[in-house]
């Protein structure tokens, strides 16, 4: 798959509208006025496609986690705030965690992560050579909420990465303690017959 395709399905947005328009009516019903204010500059339609774009790959049981979580905040989240508390909490890394995890590791390999975290940093690696940790850091996110989003809705579990293990060579090891055995007396006497027998056919 060319970098092309993985950002177009980076890019692809499946959360329902009827629940991101579920979301921002229990945002403004616990807050209110502030609500009003904070998202006075979209229209319905803008906010609910912001919305859609923001939660998308959260599951039932992350909304329902983040909407029990939001009634104890004092102001009213954003909606990047609004997806942290969905996911705060959960079974799986957010991927803000997954990045700050996945620069640990490239530091220093003994550092454990998960598999989707190790997956996503091998998709972003070229950019993050080549063009640094912020554009490596904006694709990582938008590639792990992606792979994120298909695992849940597979009903995996998060579960960490394991090394394979290198397979060994098979060769000659000069090293070890092998034992030269002589060839026999007789066998050399045959074999040189049978060379000076070629040598004489050779001549004729």
């Amino acid at each position: 798959m060319s970098n092309i395709e993985l950002f177009k399905n980076a890019f692809e947005i499946t959360f329902p509208a009827e629940v991101a328009n579920m979301v921002l009516d229990a945002i403004s019903e616990v807050f209110g006025t502030e609500f009003g204010k904070k998202y006075q500059g979209y229209s319905d339609q803008e906010l609910q496609q912001l919305t859609c774009r923001v939660l998308n790959g959260l599951t039932p049981k992350d909304i329902a986690r983040g909407l029990q979580r939001m009634n104890s905040e004092e102001w009213c989240p954003s909606l990047p705030k609004f997806r942290s508390l969905c996911e705060q909490g959960g079974d799986w890394w957010t991927a803000d965690m997954a990045w700050a995890k996945a620069m640990q590791f490239e530091s220093d390999p003994t550092v454990k992560i998960t598999a989707l975290t190790k997956c996503s940093l091998d998709e972003v690696r070229h950019i993050l050579m080549v063009e640094g940790q912020k554009a490596a850091h904006f694709a990582f996110k938008d590639i792990y909420h992606d792979y994120l989003r298909r695992a849940k809705e597979k009903g995996r579990e998060q579960e960490f990465w394991v090394k394979p293990e290198e397979v060994k060579a098979l060769g000659f090891d000069e090293s070890s303690n092998r034992k030269i055995v002589p060839c026999p007396a007789h066998l050399v006497q045959q074999l040189k017959g049978v060379n000076a027998l070629k040598r004489a056919g050779d001549q004729v």
